[in-house]
């Protein structure tokens, strides 16, 4: 990799396991370049074989076990397409959507989805709607794909990361699921990776993400907690001329719609049948467990306001924005209880920094190991319904840049002292 990177020589007991077996050595504790290469060559393939046999399985583009090709991409098609034949404020009604879904790709059981973004997502997704399904599918993963790998690499100039982070199970959940993970990460890495240098970029990014607001609720304490005001007001205006611009062209009505919308999918996050297992948050992680509804909020509100903390001392007290970054993103994706597995590709930048970090200046006992692990553990999710295998994925991405940040920051954990007789 193009970096300055810090070599040591492997203990005692890691060189004896290198001489006696090179191959494990060389994909399990130490790869080469050439080995990392081969493997994210080979996951690629694999990604692609997958993909084009279910493609050619389906039927008009409907799988065997009653999903759709594109996964979520199909809601936002045909959200374009509703948006232009009936208007924005039809969006919110669920049998208008489901209505067209149903017609066009005939499941089992019919659609029972809902739409829960706010108007200013519109100008994403309309251009969506004047193309036919597989073009539109096609377009929407090169266009988000293509704007993370340009994020990435406006942070880091290396390809070989860039090769790595792409070839992960992260990504590869971004690209079937046909959700926003991608443009999410764009826009989290900008938003955290040049908040200092380039902060009207940065700020610009911060207020795009109010398409999706849940997961840029820590940015303004980070940027708070830097100073880095330059920023915060780039972010506020973006945020307010986005909101006048969909008010201009959809109606101020849309707004009093969405806020309805919300306030029914917070109902429905109550039912039994929602699905838990699939969020990456605190609240999803105690849900699945069977805990009370308002027991897993409590919790999820604690661990909030742990995380806003965390991410205010960090930002703080650290002035390399690697630290920053991935502290920043890894934080956002657990700070809100309603995160989903299909926002894996936001963790990508924030790993790739956290390794160009550690090339810099020198690993951390295990931290190679970790980072290898979470390169290939997303493709276990969503998992069955009663382990939360999403949550504990994020919580452990948190934990490997947590640990890094609190090691450079100087950050001292309280230790529980041992009471004695005097």
């Amino acid at each position: 990799m193009k970096a300055s990177a810090v070599s040591h020589a492997p203990p005692a007991n890691a060189a004896g396991f290198a001489a006696r077996y090179p191959l494990l050595y060389s994909v399990l504790i130490d790869p080469s370049d050439k080995t990392i290469i081969r493997a994210s060559i080979a996951a690629v393939l694999l990604y692609a074989a997958i993909m084009a046999q279910g493609v050619m399985a389906s039927e008009d583009f409907v799988l065997d076990g009653n999903a759709i090709i594109g996964g979520d991409m199909v809601v936002f098609w045909m959200a374009a397409k509703t948006l232009i034949a009936e208007g924005a404020g039809a969006l919110y009604q669920p049998d208008a959507l489901n209505t067209r879904l149903n017609a066009a790709f005939p499941l089992d059981g019919g659609f029972r989805l809902f739409w829960q973004y706010p108007p200013t997502v519109y100008f994403l997704v309309a251009p969506l709607g004047f193309l036919p399904y597989p073009a539109a599918f096609a377009a929407w993963s090169a266009a988000t794909a293509g704007l993370a790998a340009a994020a990435i690499r406006s942070l880091w100039r290396a390809r070989l990361p860039l090769i790595v982070g792409f070839a992960s199970a992260a990504a590869y959940q971004g690209w079937i699921t046909g959700q926003t993970g991608f443009l999410t990460a764009a826009l989290l890495a900008l938003a955290a990776g040049h908040a200092d240098k380039r902060p009207i970029l940065a700020g610009i990014a911060a207020g795009l993400l109010t398409f999706k607001p849940q997961l840029g609720l820590l940015i303004p304490i980070a940027y708070a907690a830097a100073g880095c005001w330059r920023a915060f007001g780039a972010a506020a205006v973006t945020g307010v001329l986005m909101a006048a611009a969909s008010v201009v062209f959809f109606g101020a009505e849309t707004w009093l719609a969405f806020f309805d919308a919300m306030g029914a999918h917070s109902a429905r996050m109550s039912e039994v049948i929602f699905p838990y297992y699939k969020l990456i948050t605190p609240y999803g992680f105690f849900m699945t467990l069977g805990a009370p509804s308002w027991f897993a909020l409590a919790l999820q509100g604690l661990a909030s306001l742990c995380l806003a903390a965390f991410v205010f001392i960090v930002w703080r007290r650290s002035h390399a924005w690697e630290t920053r970054m991935f502290t920043l993103i890894t934080a956002a994706a657990l700070a809100t209880p309603y995160a989903f597995y299909y926002e894996a590709p936001i963790f990508i930048p924030a790993l790739i920094v956290l390794a160009k970090r550690a090339m810099d200046t020198g690993w951390l006992r295990f931290e190679k190991q970790a980072l290898m692990a979470l390169w290939f553990l997303p493709v276990f999710t969503p998992g069955p319904d009663y382990i939360p295998v999403p949550a504990l994925i994020a919580f452990a991405a948190f934990a490997l840049c947590a640990r890094r940040a609190a090691h450079e920051c100087g950050v001292q954990f309280p230790k529980l002292k041992t009471l004695s007789n005097a």
